[in-house]
């Protein structure tokens, strides 16, 4: 493969990410959108015609749940979670960039190990539906399952990602 080509094609693949991270910012503003346009058909319904809805506030339920996971899972950059970093900055960089692999590997193998059980309970979930809407608890809490999967391929792109001399993970 020559130079030009593989140059051409990290060129996509950096396209292609750059797309997706745009597409999954604009999925989360839209099901913000959603839980915020639901509060506000609440307190119009409420207030403006006297005539409170139930299925508002279940949708900004349902909404809220998938806005936190969607965000968490998809939206938010690595560096930008709650960490406790006190340690690990004392060491020498090649000894921090292997202290978080590791970290970025316990946490990919603690959402892998709860993989199964989080399958599991969306199938028990699909028994039971919501009070208002009747919608299986199985779609309420899917994105538990697509957060699970996510973030275990975000911590191993990051553990494989190469990185310019310098650049270390985890510093701000």
């Amino acid at each position: 493969m020559s130079a030009s080509t593989r140059s051409s094609s990290v060129a996509r693949l950096v396209r292609l990410a750059r797309g997706a991270v745009r597409l999954a910012d604009l999925i989360g503003a839209g099901i913000f959108a959603v839980l915020f346009l639901s509060l506000v058909a609440q307190v119009v319904l409420r207030f403006v015609f006297g005539a409170p809805a139930a299925w508002t506030e279940e949708v900004a339920t349902i909404a809220y749940v998938w806005v936190i996971f969607w965000g968490t899972a998809f939206c938010v950059p690595l560096a930008a979670h709650v960490a406790v970093d006190f340690v690990v900055p004392r060491f020498a960089p090649p000894v921090r960039r292997v202290l978080y692999a590791l970290g970025l590997a316990a946490l990919a193998g603690c959402f892998l190990w709860a993989l199964p059980g989080t399958a599991d309970y969306l199938r028990f979930m699909m028994r039971e539906r919501t009070p208002v809407l009747d919608l299986p608890f199985a779609i309420v809490y899917a994105i538990f399952l697509a957060a699970v999967v996510m973030i275990v391929l975000r911590c191993l792109a990051e553990i494989a990602r190469p990185r310019p001399r310098g650049d270390q993970a985890g510093e701000r």
